[in-house]
């Protein structure tokens, strides 16, 4: 057991937090997931693990559930409004360069799968943190209903929005990526499309279509507009409809089979790189420490590395803010480059000039399979 940390809380019920759960319970740290919602949902929508999230899932013993649950992305293609194919990927191909299956699944599987292996009294639920107060050997959580819990580390996993980096970086904002996105989760019978996976390009928009098991198809969409926009969840559907109604097959079919409460929308957020992530007893993870926009599809792929990182530090290092240090210098430069070419892979895609637009249809046409491969293998073919 490393001699710096005996229990830690961690803030937020996610993926990360959970996963973050999992790491540390292997070292020996007894761990508090607090998680300000009432109660567990089934909402959510679909999300992509790379093998470089599953190499570390494998590590975490539940790499072979998830693989179960989810489906397997075998090939990729990108496309246009009207439905040409631009770029397609060899089924297979992915497995065979990572070694490691990349795994498409409903964010609330994985959320029970995650669950089931910790103790059944790991999770609070209705724990809304609003403060940390800090003292020279330890620190305490207040929560919104005023009652306290103190630890020698707590872990900040609470999101995007996070209270927890509000309080260590308060001048720190994030920054608006100029599109928003909606997400739904559609069942189907149709197993034709088992294994792929496709994203479509318009003028300032795109359609994604994902299948996250035999039952079910993800599919997300973006669009160039102003931040903070709100709508009815009537006007909502009205408004994808209207945008995607004439792109290709089965794009109007998905947004029509989505029940108009179920269309999930977030405006998309990033962060440029924060200098340090931990101060004193506390430290950010995941989406509180460096929130990326989803066009690499590594945000909770970056969360489950970075867990494994953090209990390797604690375990290596006797003191708490060597081990903090170790892991900010593990994780750091790789969360700022993923961050970074996910913003550029946004812009690209987001394009609505034209001209402009033709010329990256283009290039994407033209480019061999092997260098679109050889351009993730630094993101997807990484391994701690």
């Amino acid at each position: 057991m490393p001699g710096a940390v005996q229990r830690s809380a961690i803030i937020g019920g996610g993926i990360g937090g959970l996963c973050t759960a999992i790491a540390l319970s292997q070292i020996g740290v007894e761990t508090i997931v607090y998680e300000q919602a009432e109660k567990l949902s089934p909402a959510g929508a679909g999300l992509t693990l790379w093998a470089n999230a599953i190499k570390v899932l494998r590590q975490l013993g539940v790499a072979d559930a998830v693989i179960e649950a989810g489906s397997r992305i075998e090939r990729g293609e990108i496309r246009t409004a009207g439905g040409w194919t631009l770029s397609r990927s060899q089924p297979g191909a992915l497995e065979q360069l990572f070694g490691e299956p990349t795994i498409a699944i409903h964010r609330a599987d994985l959320h029970d799968i995650l669950l089931s292996m910790l103790p059944a009294d790991t999770l609070r639920l209705g724990a809304k943190c609003v403060r940390i107060e800090q003292e020279l050997d330890e620190a305490a959580v207040i929560f919104a209903d005023g009652r306290s819990e103190r630890a020698d580390l707590i872990v900040g996993a609470d999101g995007v929005h996070s209270i927890m980096r509000q309080q260590l970086f308060p001048d720190v904002q994030l920054r608006y990526a100029g599109y928003t996105a909606w997400r739904g989760v559609v069942a189907t019978q149709d197993e034709s499309a088992l294994g792929l996976t496709s994203e479509s390009w318009g003028r300032g928009s795109r359609f994604g279509i994902v299948r996250i098991d035999r039952e079910r198809i993800y599919w997300f969409a973006t669009a160039n507009t102003p931040a903070g926009r709100t709508q009815t969840a009537a006007e909502r559907k009205s408004f994808l409809l209207e945008r995607f109604g004439g792109w290709h097959h089965p794009v109007k079919l998905l947004i029509e089979s989505t029940p108009a409460g179920e269309i999930l929308h977030n405006d998309i957020y990033d962060l440029k790189p924060l200098q340090q992530w931990g101060a004193g007893h506390v430290v950010l993870l995941g989406d509180a420490a460096h929130p990326t926009t989803p066009n690499m599809g590594q945000g909770a792929c970056m969360a489950i590395e970075s867990s494994l990182v953090l209990a390797r530090c604690l375990s290596q290092e006797n003191n708490l803010a060597q081990a903090v240090k170790c892991y900010e210098a593990a994780r750091m430069p790789r969360t700022a480059w993923i961050t970074e070419q996910s913003w550029k892979l946004g812009r690209v895609g987001q394009l609505e000039n034209s001209l402009v637009r033709a010329a990256r249809d283009f290039l994407v046409r033209v480019t061999p399979e092997r260098i679109m491969m050889r351009a993730l293998e630094k993101a997807a073919g990484y391994e701690i």
